[in-house]
């Protein structure tokens, strides 16, 4: 971002020079990357880091108001009123709502934490989830799938589980890695809509209504679109969109060409990076926070067989379309029908462990409960395959470092070499 963002406040100060004397910010900056060019040798490593931090600063700040949004609009992201549920306070007439209630109360009494806000959702499927911007501010969704399914023991266990996520700290820690991926996420998207004119009207529009202050379901719907960052729905071609049909260049793709560099190239890096590499790290992080919770629920219950047996009544039954899909991660388990558009979605690593290996764990804490084991890939396989992932690890290396070149390239010709010649003429 360093030669689109110095190459504005450049301008900027050579329009104000037209009044009042001002610094020649751009001449002070090709003078210093001619030196840098014409005589490398000389420049010393104080001064290298100096040049680099001076680069840096623009992106840095931009970087830190990105943020600064993301984590707001984020944080009311993992809200029920952002996402597409239908919730209602559990009725004190009805047996099971009531008893689930207490058993909420109760689990969050015993880890001294506040008592989470609970609302029923009526749905067929067995599943439960905690959501919040904060540990401070958490709800407790559950089905009446579930609420049915279920005895008071493994209900206390599920609730068990879903207030030991909000007591370890899940709430903020997974605010804070839809942060990270909506940030890179954001990049891609924003490089990707320069392109498409239907594209860029329908993310301008989601921003704006996700920039409002309050949650909303277009918090959920930009944290969604974020989350997959090279995935986009089919829409209606302009007819000036089509560069077929004719030989002259849309007015558009001429205004964008000074982003090229800048934004474009980098977005593809950060939706690169976002899939391949953020995406899985994070996804394994979040494996963990699920074995912790439900190391968390046993100590409160000291009843390991009674998450271990909800678990297993839980796998067995459909669980699809309980919540929406931005908050299917903050469920007991995952919801196989939003897999895609989860936050984990554009991960090869599931967001949740296998239900065999979340009983292995419960199995050493004192559970009975078993479920058959799936066959695993064999070892010649995996010598098989790993040559082929080597080979596709350095290969993705070398793109990255081709990219960072083509993008200094496309930056120098199509970003600074219009704003020299902008800044020729005004001073």
């Amino acid at each position: 971002m360093a030669p689109l963002l110095y190459g504005l406040i450049g301008l900027a100060l050579d329009l104000v020079n037209r009044i009042v004397h001002t610094p020649d910010l751009i001449k002070t900056v090709t003078t210093n990357l001619t030196d840098i060019i014409d005589h490398p040798g000389d420049v010393t490593l104080s001064r290298g880091l100096y040049l680099g931090a001076l680069a840096a600063l623009p992106g840095l700040a931009l970087m830190a108001l990105l943020l600064r949004t993301l984590a707001r609009v984020m944080g009311e992201a993992m809200t029920p009123e952002a996402g597409e549920l239908a919730a209602r306070a559990p009725r004190m007439m009805e047996l099971s709502e009531q008893r689930f209630f207490n058993v909420v109360s109760e689990m969050a009494l015993a880890a001294s934490v506040r008592t989470p806000r609970v609302l029923i959702t009526d749905s067929g499927s067995s599943n439960a989830a905690a959501f919040g911007r904060s540990d401070g501010e958490a709800t407790i969704v559950v089905t009446t799938g579930l609420l049915a399914t279920l005895n008071r023991a493994e209900l206390q266990a599920v609730s068990a589980h879903l207030v030991g996520s909000v007591a370890d700290g899940d709430m903020k820690i997974g605010t804070r890695i839809a942060t990270v991926l909506g940030l890179f996420g954001l990049i891609a998207k924003l490089s990707g809509s320069f392109a498409d004119r239907e594209a860029a009207r329908r993310f301008a529009k989601l921003l704006r209504a996700s920039l409002r202050r309050g949650a909303s379901r277009a918090d959920g719907e930009l944290a969604v679109a974020l989350a997959n960052p090279f995935e986009e729905r089919e829409t209606p071609r302009h007819p000036d969109d089509d560069l077929g049909t004719s030989n002259k260049v849309p007015w558009r793709t001429l205004a964008w060409m000074p982003l090229v560099g800048p934004l474009v190239i980098s977005g593809f890096f950060g939706g690169f990076v976002s899939t391949m590499l953020l995406g899985p790290l994070l996804a394994l992080t979040w494996r963990r926070r699920k074995y912790m919770a439900d190391a968390t629920a046993v100590r409160l219950t000291r009843d390991p067989e009674a998450l271990a047996t909800a678990l297993l009544k839980m796998s067995g039954t459909a669980v699809q379309g309980a919540f929406s899909a931005w908050t299917s991660h903050m469920s007991v388990v995952p919801d196989s029908g939003l897999r895609s558009k989860s936050l984990f979605s554009g991960s090869a690593v599931a967001m949740s462990p296998s239900y065999e290996k979340r009983l292995l764990a419960l199995r050493k804490m004192g559970a009975q409960q078993t479920m058959p084991q799936r066959p695993r890939m064999k070892l010649v396989t995996w010598l098989l395959l790993a040559p082929l992932l080597a080979l596709l690890a350095g290969l993705m290396g070398v793109a990255l470092v081709l990219l960072v070149y083509v993008s200094i390239a496309l930056s120098g010709m199509f970003t600074w070499l219009p704003v020299i010649l902008l800044h020729a003429v005004l001073r």
